[in-house]
Order: structure tokens, then sequence, then C-alpha cells
């Protein structure tokens, strides 16, 4: 139901399209890790590296004003070692993908060359989540244990060049999700991401 849910969003946002001032498209890498609570205290967890792609739509406000909304897909994730006795350390990896849909409010500080912020929530469906122990090739689906929705938070921090009727930018995100995405209440997990973008921008 949820996917579905997010299929029509993407539709309502090519519907919008039209609407447009600029259109985005989007590629980059993002370095995501899990924020566990007090809870789950027998594992240990660092950074991992994972990948980005989407579209983008803005809509100008003012001068320097846009409401920009994205559609992005995410593959992230977390490393883990659980501790079972000091020689015994197992190693892990937490996969998940999401389909985010970002709504940005960005000011741009000039109208040609210029850098830009931009902040807003991110209404975020979970589409696929694992824990796989590569030394054992093990993979649990831990599907059934984790929410399809979930908000979060974004802020960035970006530069743009046009190039004529196109132009090319480059930017840094810092998303926070809001709320728990396992759907046991005893325990709280949520997720951090740094996220780099790389793309081209078409003025309509």
């Amino acid at each position: 139901m949820k996917n579905k849910i997010a299929a029509a969003f993407f539709l309502l946002l090519l519907a919008q399209a039209a609407s447009a001032s600029e259109i985005k498209a989007m590629i980059g890498m993002n370095f995501n890790k899990y924020l566990f609570s007090s809870e789950i205290n027998s594992l240990n967890h660092q950074q991992k590296t994972g990948f980005g792609v989407g579209l983008g739509w803005a809509f100008n406000l003012n001068q320097n004003m846009k409401l920009e909304i994205n559609a992005l897909y995410s593959q992230k994730g977390a490393k883990t070692s659980i501790t079972y006795a000091p020689d015994n350390i197992v190693s892990g990896i937490y996969k998940n993908s999401t389909l985010g849909f970002p709504f940005l409010f960005k000011y741009q500080f000039m109208d040609k060359a210029s850098p830009y912020v931009a902040l807003g929530p991110e209404f975020v469906f979970i589409t696929s989540h694992h824990l796989i122990f590569p030394e054992s090739e093990e993979d649990f689906d831990l599907r059934g244990n984790t929410k399809t929705f979930v908000l979060a938070f974004n802020a960035l921090l970006g530069y743009e060049w046009p190039i004529g009727q196109w132009g090319l930018f480059a930017e840094v995100r810092y998303s926070r999700w809001l709320s728990n995405f396992l759907i046991d209440p005893a325990v709280t997990v949520k997720s951090e991401s740094f996220i780099f973008l790389l793309g081209g921008v078409y003025y309509l």
C-alpha cells in the first residue's frame, strides 16, 4: 500500500513539472550511519557509503527564493560488529533502500553563478532493509520489522553554475530521520547521512 502511495507521489510531481522553472538531475554518494538507542548496547556501528540518484523540480517564489521538490532513490545503511565476547566479534552490514521526497526551501544569493542554502522536510519510503554477515554469507530480511514510512529533515549547501539554458551544480546535504524506523517500540533506531550530489539543471 505504501509503495503505491510513493508511486502516486512521484506521478504527482511529474504532473507538476509543467509549471516548474527548472528541472534537475542528480547523482552522488552518501555517508550514512545508524543511531541506536541505549537499549541496543551489544552493537558497535560505523559509517557506510552508498549512492543516490534522482530528479528535482524548482518553483520560483521570489527573486531569490525557490521551492525545490526532489524524488531521490538512495541506498544507505551502516557497518556493525556484534561483540559476544572479547575474542568473538562478528561483523555485519545493514543495507536499506529508500525513495525520498525532500521539499526544500532554497535561498540563492545571486542570479548568476551563486552559492545557495536550503532546508526542509523529507518524506521517506523504505523499500528494503537487510542485515548481512559477509563471513557466513547470511542475509536476514528485516523488512517485516521495519516501518515503511519515516519523516526526515534536510539541510544543504550548494553552488550552481548557469551555462546558457543549462547549468551545473554541486551540493552537500545533511539528512536526519526524525522517527524510529523499527516497528518494535522497545528500541529506537534512526538514520543520519551526509550526501554529496552532482548534477545538471535545465532552465525552463
